[in-house]
């Protein structure tokens, strides 16, 4: 397979490239159809036309789990939408007789990912449902992984990376290359072998605490059994409670039907007086009528309707008390039923916690016995249910001490020298991917008029090691790229070509840079340029998207694609060698 060089790094000519990127209700695409072509490719267009967007969409089609511009991916969905689509069309022609997937015997590879507002997803491989693991074994055979920060260079990224401090620079290229299982493992072993050194410690103390060990163990027993007896108090207690409140309803029961018997009374009594005053009524009435009609002195009648009128009035008021007593009583025998569910909810729920518990004592009392002895109990802290069994267990233990620490110290022996052998692969490992992407880097700057050099301190301790970029620019000497030493435009220049020599490294068919060139003097922004075009042009046969906001200083020999946003939508036109 034909390979290129770039200083000393050699990268393999992959035979699968990107031919088409199709976003559909996607961010502020409604419908956009991206053709790609091998070899560079630069996404061009204003702020906030899209551009971005079309990165974004290309790495979520992949089934890239993280993206910077929404935590969930329904928030990609284009507003008012319900789904969006991504479609990513991928080159599988033969190269030399052979495809890229051979399993797969058409001229492209079509992967779609449906994106719902309910959080659901799912891929498509040519049409055809395909789970996430297979998708990514797939993308493994073609040497794509979306997840990789260094293949697809999001927004920022280039800033974020310049801005950490040295120590945090070489996690992250670990984090890039693919090391930092190998920084994992070391310091895994290195906790082991902490872990195990400590253990030695403590089995050395071991010996001398047995003593200690036994004493604290009779104190644990102690308390173990002072908690038995006051969980056993506080389940009489609960039982108690829980019958006292039975007691309770039964006593407010019996006290609302005495008042209903005394109401029932009270109405009976009421309605034999009224009954006697209205026949006294009916009785004076025909007095009345009788006298009226004999022609008797109007004294005597007079004097009659005010008998009548007293016995009404005596009649009315005891009718009255009587209806505001039959709604009493209304009230009452509903009290009377709620008592009486509330009575058997109380007794079912005591009889489920034990027999009837015969006490005088009212609730609130019992409840106070009841935290007091739940007090107790917290008082006592943690109590060791193995307690006993351990105390008896201390004597023996004394004897074991002395076995153990002998399995220790061996152990301890060999966990050094398995911190040693990681630590040797992962300093080897360092120094091999720094003396390959070396050469890379100080080409890049060269193509710009810089020197550079790229160095690791500290490989000693992998918690302190830290990655130290050089840089020298206008014929000055390479120094530590920082604030102090570079200007801000330097110190992008500086670490673009870092990323992109280490992008170099990571062995992939496509890679993306995205607005490379945000907050760059137009200086600057020329270097940073320069060094794109250099890297494409020394990988022919790797596919590179460049997003920027400007033009590039060339006219040809790329594919320029125009992304612009009117009335909220994206949309895309494509000219090949930037006419």
């Amino acid at each position: 397979m034909a390979r290129t060089r770039l200083g000393q790094l050699e990268v393999e000519a992959r035979p699968t490239h990107i031919r088409e990127v199709i976003l559909e209700n996607f961010m502020s695409h409604e419908y956009s159809r991206i053709r790609l072509e091998p070899g560079l490719n630069v996404i061009t267009g204003p702020n906030g036309s899209g551009k971005s967007s079309i990165l974004l969409g290309l790495s979520v089609a992949l089934g890239q789990t993280y993206t910077e511009r929404g935590q969930r991916l329904s928030d990609l969905i284009r507003r008012g939408r319900e789904a969006a689509r991504l479609t990513v069309v991928l080159d599988n022609s033969p190269v030399d007789g052979e495809r890229p997937v051979p399993s797969i015997k058409s001229d492209e590879i079509t992967i779609t990912r449906f994106i719902k507002k309910s959080g659901e997803y799912w891929h498509y491989v040519n049409n055809r449902f395909t789970p996430k693991a297979e998708l990514e074994e797939l993308l493994r055979k073609l040497g794509i992984n979306p997840n990789n920060a260094l293949v697809i260079m999001h927004q920022n990224m280039i800033e974020n990376f310049a801005a950490r401090d040295n120590v945090e620079k070489l996690r992250s290229m670990e984090d890039a290359v693919g090391l930092s299982n190998l920084r994992e493992r070391l310091l895994e072993a290195e906790s082991r072998l902490n872990s195990l050194r400590s253990e030695e410690s403590s089995v050395k103390r071991l010996l001398s605490e047995a003593g200690e060990a036994v004493e604290y163990w009779r104190r644990e027993l102690q308390k173990l059994q002072q908690l038995r007896e006051l969980e056993e108090r506080r389940m009489r207690l609960e039982l108690e409670y829980a019958w006292s409140l039975v007691h309770q309803v039964d006593r407010s029961l019996e006290r609302r039907r005495m008042a209903l018997e005394r109401m029932l009374r009270e109405k009976a009594r009421l309605e034999e007086e009224a009954d006697r005053y209205g026949a006294e009524a009916s009785n004076l009435r025909k007095e009345i009528r009788e006298r009226l009609y004999s022609s008797r002195p109007p004294e005597e009648v007079l004097e009659t309707v005010d008998l009548l009128v007293k016995a009404a009035v005596e009649e009315g008021v005891r009718r009255f008390r009587i209806s505001s007593l039959e709604r009493e009583v209304s009230e009452a025998q509903s009290e009377i039923n709620s008592l009486l569910r509330e009575f058997e909810e109380k007794r079912a729920a005591a009889s489920a916690k034990g027999g009837e518990v015969s006490t005088e004592r009212e609730p609130s009392a019992v409840l106070d016995d009841l935290r007091l002895t739940t007090l107790e109990i917290a008082s006592l802290g943690k109590v060791i249910p193995d307690a006993e069994t351990m105390y008896f267990l201390a004597d023996s233990r004394f004897r074991e001490v002395e076995l153990r620490a002998k399995q220790v110290e061996e152990n301890v022996k060999k966990a050094m020298e398995e911190v040693e052998r990681r630590r040797q692969i992962w300093r080897e490992k360092l120094k091999e991917i720094i003396d390959d992407i070396n050469p890379v880097y100080q080409r890049l700057l060269e193509a710009v008029g810089g020197k550079g050099l790229i160095r690791i301190r500290g490989l000693d301790d992998p918690v302190t090691a830290s990655l130290e970029l050089l840089a020298g620019f206008r014929g000055m000497e390479p120094t530590i790229v920082d604030a102090h030493t570079h200007s801000g435009g330097e110190r992008v220049v500086a670490t673009i070509a870092f990323l992109l020599a280490l992008q170099s490294y990571v062995k992939s068919p496509i890679r993306a840079v995205d607005e490379f060139d945000v907050h760059l003097d137009p200086l600057n922004r020329e270097m940073v340029t320069k060094i794109l075009v250099e890297i494409a042009r020394s990988y022919p046969s790797t596919q590179f998207l460049f997003i920027t906001p400007g033009k590039l200083p060339i006219t040809d020999g790329f594919n320029l694609i125009i992304v612009q946003n009117v009335a909220g939508s994206s949309f895309v036109t494509t000219s090949v060698d930037g006419g």
